[in-house]
């Protein structure tokens, strides 16, 4: 980045910053659960229209697009930030500001992320930045939980052959994801015998059965490294005390950083539920979802560029694994990263909160990141 443009950057975060705040706050008090974004997407969309911008729309899926000076010949990078969160039961969120904590539910996961990518292309407007191939700009649905990266795969469907990166903009500044873990989701539903607790005591209840599985299934090992997990996130079955259970449901969630583990994993879950099946148990296994894992770390400028930033900030580069958007281009051979705007904490519950004073040095370093090959 030439000085000029550096120094006209770095003003503008430090004199526009607190707008972030205010952003953060509306769009926070938006509540937007996977599967209902509209309300949402509907306020992206207005407020890029507001700035003047007439080419952005709202996509078959939900996903926000906007096309920023798309080079013709060159690829481009995608830029996104999805707009879904986990809350699915939160009619009205109200954020709270005390000192140099913002609280709300999504604040940093992912509402930070979103009104960051809206200031930056506010700030690239004002200061009529210039870039070699454009950017696509991208706020996308169904990132959370059981929306199973719907809103960025349909975006990859559309877009990857012109594609040079992804960078999906989420969660904290302080860390960053070049290795995308895969995942399988399921509903095991058991069909049990069932009956009156009194009168057909000993018929097969199919709470029971499934808490038999569940105990198998936690006595499964699995390698550290690869990191691998297992989880029983929900269960749920019967109709009353007095009844034998004859359907019990619950939610299954495996993940490795490894496509063989994976694997492994899968297959060792199916031997537990096929060896729990008789004549009168009967259980399905319904797929929710699946996240695909990369290949390994690529090798890519992507990174080199990201440490280089770290570096003239004087910070550590610390990567990790995690499940986000760049799962899928990483997956698909496509240079991925994903960081985000701020330091947050306790995503995914209700507490959540962030620091304020990170944003602005959140905002430098993805906009460092962003025009790094301005000369």
């Amino acid at each position: 980045m030439s000085k000029k443009l550096s120094f006209a950057v770095q003003s503008y975060i430090r004199e526009h910053a607190r707008e972030v705040v205010d952003l953060i706050c509306t769009i926070s008090s938006i509540p937007s659960p996977t599967g209902r974004t509209e309300k949402k997407a509907a306020w992206v969309l207005q407020y890029l229209k507001n700035l003047g911008i007439q080419n952005a729309y709202i996509d078959e899926v939900g996903n926000v697009i906007y096309p920023h000076e798309l080079s013709k010949t060159e690829k481009f990078p995608l830029y996104n930030a999805h707009i879904d969160t986990v809350f699915n039961q939160l009619d009205t969120i109200t954020p709270r500001i005390d000192g140099n904590i913002l609280a709300a539910p999504s604040c940093g996961d992912n509402s930070a992320s979103v009104a960051g990518l809206l200031f930056l292309i506010k700030m690239i407007r004002d200061l009529h930045i210039t870039l070699p191939a454009g950017i696509l700009f991208a706020f996308n649905v169904g990132e959370e939980g059981l929306g199973n990266l719907s809103g960025i795969r349909h975006i990859m469907t559309q877009w990857k052959d012109r594609l040079s990166e992804v960078v999906a903009v989420d969660c904290s500044f302080d860390t960053a994801v070049n290795l995308a873990v895969g995942s399988r989701r399921y509903a095991v539903t058991i069909d049990a015998e069932g009956g009156h607790s009194w009168m057909h005591f000993g018929n097969d209840n199919a709470i029971a059965i499934a808490s038999s599985i569940i105990s198998r299934l936690y006595g499964m090992t699995v390698p550290k490294q690869p990191r691998t997990t297992y989880n029983v996130g929900t269960i749920s079955g019967g109709t009353t005390v007095n009844s034998i259970a004859a359907n019990a449901t619950f939610t299954l969630d495996l993940r490795s950083e490894s496509m063989d583990e994976l694997e492994k994993l899968d297959a060792a879950v199916k031997k537990i539920i096929r060896n729990a099946t008789t004549d009168k148990i009967h259980i399905t296994q319904q797929l929710l979802g699946e996240r695909p894992c990369s290949n390994g770390i690529l090798k890519s400028e992507l990174y080199d560029r990201y440490e280089a930033v770290r570096k003239a900030q004087g910070l550590p580069t610390v990567w990790q694994s995690g499940s986000t958007d760049a799962n899928i281009p990483l997956h698909l051979g496509i240079p991925g990263i994903s960081f985000g705007i701020c330091r947050s904490h306790g995503e995914h519950t209700i507490h959540e909160t962030l620091e304020i004073d990170t944003i602005a040095p959140g905002l430098q370093q993805m906009a460092d990141f962003m025009f790094f090959s301005i000369i």
